[in-house]
Parts: C-alpha cells; sequence; structure tokens
C-alpha cells in the first residue's frame, strides 16, 4: 500500500515545495512512474485556504480585518507566486505590441504601470468580495461556512490553468524557471487533480459549485481566444494572472445575486 502511494507522495511533495513556502522535502531524484507535481495544483490550494483561514478564529475582529489578514496570509504561503504572473501578464500582455515584446516586458523583473494599477484593483476586489462572503455567512454557518468557501476558492482557481496547459501551447522568450512544471497531464494526473472537486461539492454544496465551475467556464473560452491572440499560447506568467482572477470569479460567484 506504501509503495503504491508513494508515487503521489512525491508528486505531492514537490508540488507543496514548488506552489509554497512551506518548508517540505521533496526527493526530485526519482522519476519513473512519479505524479506530475502539477496535478496537485488544486489541492496545495487546500492546504493555502486551511492555513491562511486563522484569522476567523478571532470572532471579536471585524469582517474587513479578517478579510484582509486571510489574502495576506495567503500571498505569504505562497510567496506571491501567482501574484507576481498576474503582474508580469498586465505589462506584458496590454504593455507590449507584438508577441516578442510582450514576452520580453513579462520576463522584466521592473513593475510598470499596468501591473502596479492591476495589482491594487486586484488585492481592493478580492478584499471587497472575501469581506461580503465573511458577512452574508456569520449568521448563517458561522466560520465553517467561511472556510468551506475559502477553500473552494482556492481549488477551483488552481484547476483553471491546468486545463489552458491542456489546450494551449507554451511559448516563452528565453529559458524559464516554471518550464520544468508545465505538462499535459495524463488521465491519472486528471483524476488527482479533478478528484478536488468533491472537496468543493462537500464545502459550498451542489448549487455553488455548479454557478462557480459555470463561471469559471465562461472565463476560460475568453481567457484562452485572448491569450491566443497576443501570444499564440500561454507561459507560466499568463497561468498565474489566470489563477488570480478566477479567485476573484469564485468569490463572486458564491456570493451570487447578494455581490
Amino acid at each position: 500500500m506504501v509503495n503504491k502511494l508513494s508515487p503521489y507522495l512525491t508528486g505531492f511533495l514537490r508540488s507543496v515545495s514548488t506552489y509554497t513556502r512551506i518548508p517540505v522535502k521533496a526527493n526530485w531524484e526519482e522519476q519513473d512512474g512519479i505524479a506530475h507535481p502539477v496535478c496537485f495544483l488544486p489541492w496545495v490550494g487546500l492546504i493555502v485556504a486551511v492555513l491562511s483561514a486563522w484569522p476567523l478564529l478571532f470572532f471579536s475582529w471585524s469582517d474587513e480585518l479578517q478579510a484582509i489578514f486571510m489574502l495576506l496570509s495567503a500571498v505569504l504561503i505562497t510567496g506571491a507566486f501567482h501574484e507576481d504572473g498576474l503582474l508580469d501578464s498586465a505589462d506584458g500582455l496590454v504593455g507590449g505590441w507584438n508577441q516578442e515584446q510582450r514576452l520580453a516586458i513579462m520576463k522584466d523583473s521592473r513593475i510598470g504601470s499596468f501591473a502596479a494599477i492591476t495589482v491594487v484593483f486586484s488585492i481592493l476586489i478580492k478584499w471587497w468580495l472575501l469581506t461580503q462572503w465573511i458577512d452574508n455567512n456569520e449568521w448563517q454557518g458561522g466560520a465553517l461556512s467561511v472556510l468551506g468557501g475559502w477553500i473552494a476558492v482556492h481549488v477551483l482557481a488552481r484547476i483553471l490553468p491546468l486545463l489552458m496547459m491542456s489546450s494551449l501551447s507554451y511559448v516563452s522568450s528565453a529559458q524559464s524557471k516554471s518550464a520544468s512544471m508545465i505538462a499535459k497531464l495524463s488521465f491519472r494526473d486528471w483524476c488527482v487533480a479533478l478528484s478536488s472537486l468533491l472537496l468543493c461539492f462537500i464545502s459550498v454544496g451542489l448549487i455553488s459549485l455548479l454557478l462557480s465551475i459555470i463561471a469559471l467556464g465562461i472565463f476560460f473560452l475568453i481567457a484562452r481566444v485572448y491569450l491566443n491572440r497576443r501570444i499564440r499560447g500561454f507561459n507560466g506568467d499568463t497561468l498565474g494572472a489566470v489563477e488570480q482572477i478566477s479567485e476573484a470569479l469564485v468569490i463572486f460567484s458564491l456570493l451570487g445575486f447578494a455581490a
């Protein structure tokens, strides 16, 4: 039994060490039969959600304060991994005139005006939506209900980059450190990734899950066409941007008409 789970455990630890700042030891030497680390991305989202939900334990805190510390904790746990992609994508996709220039701008470590504007509005929108989610659930399911939604946000948002990887070509202007984590998932890998949907079903229920999937599906189609036109594919930065926008969309979908 242990030997059968070993390829999955190794892949999971690799995923945690790549997408978070959690200090775990992962075996990178063995390759045969190991599940690809990227298929565990939604499950890494579960860890990020649970660890960053600690402000919910402080019932006397205001909704606004809980929301900002939940967002800040998630950023610290991931090392702003996805946020960095959003900023680079904003500068490159909007500021570049052609594919080569857009990809080159994304490689530039400096923050441009488009990135600065994007990060401000991204944080504000997610903070406002999360505040509303906390407020709406205070008198219903309490902290556990808020936690369930927060888990769904981080799990579902990390499924969309996997779909993007499977539907577009990988493009890069130079050697990228994220290239080793890019892969077309096998059937086994997809089973690992999509099994996280059961967790979302338990967390928020069928209706909320379906609404979120519909919203993400529409966004996926739009983003796919847009990226194909702008850079003829995807790269690590655009995957981070997709994940960040998906987080806001899931919270919005969970709120429904209350948003």
